[in-house]
């Protein structure tokens, strides 16, 4: 179909709108001038309802009249427009002329506003870090239910609560002896390790007391068990033990890990990854059915202090001495450096509901650090205060 025929169309059938439009006016009673039939309908009815009803209508209809009117005219230009391009420059020119090249006028009102970039951006970030002044951190763990993170603080014996959405922190227990992780339950119990103690504790993160379930001697990381244990890495010892919760029960322990270990993190299938911070930093596999264990890699000259899986294969463990964030993929023990500039970082914890990785170091900061972008290549690099 041509250019002609479409605006031809176009034209008449604007055209038959005009003419019913205005045989509409003509016939209809009170159309112009109010007639009888209508004052009396307002006589009898509320007066707001027939003038929303009859005028509104009147004033349509004198509306669309001339709507169509303009639509035919405007159709039959087109038409010209369309078999004669040159007009459409030559009217473009001399307006151009006339007025002179358009100018682009930005208000403020057309600037994008202030909290809306500020969102954009933090959208955008790979890390931030959330807190500050939380002592000489060491374990740390995460309750995305609670969207809230537990720390450690070795040097003054507390545990802090950080709300991740606003760093807004808290003392939630104190008194915890030389604590040296923690982990959580999600019903609001804590469980923290006190190493020069040799205990291992409940605490009520609502009122803030806390209990000695067992005693282990150079209790240091610990990880919970679905089916209701805690597993606890003997510093001392290079052992794994099993201990019931509530009851403290301990269960047969996995042994020859090497002095030193640290972080332990299970993956619900029956396997526990241990960090080792001496001997080269090495990160075990240990099956928990029949206690044998075996190196899944070596990160040579670091001191691998915690652990954290995210489920889909791979681990993520920090070293404390150069500040970095690692990931290792447990199958062929391969690793990369994916984030720098941590400080002496000593807790790791991983929210896998929100794909954020969590960080506390020495010098009482917690980062947090998006997941995805740790995977992306190249990593997040180094953060930055």
């Amino acid at each position: 179909m041509s250019f002609k025929n479409i605006f031809d169309n176009g034209g008449n059938e604007a055209g038959s709108a005009d003419t019913s439009a205005q045989a509409l006016n003509e016939d209809t009673p009170g159309a112009g001038d109010i007639s009888e039939a209508v004052r009396k309908l307002e006589s009898e009815r509320d007066p707001w309802l027939v003038r929303q009803t009859a005028h509104g209508a009147f004033d349509v209809m004198g509306f669309l009249g001339p709507l169509f009117r303009n639509t035919r005219s405007a159709a039959a230009a087109q038409r010209q427009t369309s078999e004669d391009p040159g007009s459409t420059s030559s009217m473009a020119s001399a307006t151009t002329k006339a007025f002179g090249p358009p100018k682009v006028d930005i208000g403020d009102e057309d600037m994008p506003k202030l909290e809306d970039l500020s969102k954009l951006i933090a959208d955008k970030r790979s890390y931030t870090l959330i807190a500050t002044g939380l002592g000489t951190s060491e374990g740390l763990a995460v309750d995305p239910a609670q969207n809230t993170a537990y720390v450690a603080d070795r040097g003054g014996q507390k545990l802090y609560a950080v709300k991740v959405g606003t760093g807004a922190q808290r003392v939630a227990a104190s008194g915890l002896g030389d604590i040296g992780d923690v982990a959580v339950d999600g019903r609001g119990t804590a469980y923290t390790t006190d190493y020069a103690g040799g205990r291992l504790l409940a605490v009520n993160l609502s009122s803030g007391s806390s209990a000695k379930i067992a005693d282990v001697t150079g209790a240091y990381g610990v990880a919970l068990e679905a089916a209701g244990r805690a597993h606890v890495a003997n510093w001392n010892d290079g052992q794994l033990i099993p201990v019931d919760l509530p009851g403290g029960q301990k269960g047969t322990m996995t042994t020859g890990l090497g002095q030193g270990i640290a972080g332990v993190a299970l993956d619900g299938r029956g396997k526990a990854y241990v960090g080792r911070k001496d001997g080269g930093g090495k990160l075990h596999e240990i099956d928990l059915a029949n206690r044998t264990h075996r190196v899944v890699t070596s990160l040579a000259g670091s001191s691998t202090i915690r652990v954290a899986l995210d489920g889909a294969g791979r681990a993520y463990t920090i070293d404390h001495v150069t500040g970095s964030l690692y990931e290792i993929t447990l199958a062929d023990g391969a690793q990369r450096v994916v984030a720098t500039g941590l400080g002496t970082c000593e807790g790791l914890a991983l929210d896998g509901v929100n794909g954020w990785i969590y960080v506390s170091n020495r010098e009482g900061q917690l980062w947090q650090i998006d997941q995805r972008a740790a995977q992306a290549l190249g990593g997040v690099g180094k953060v930055v205060p």
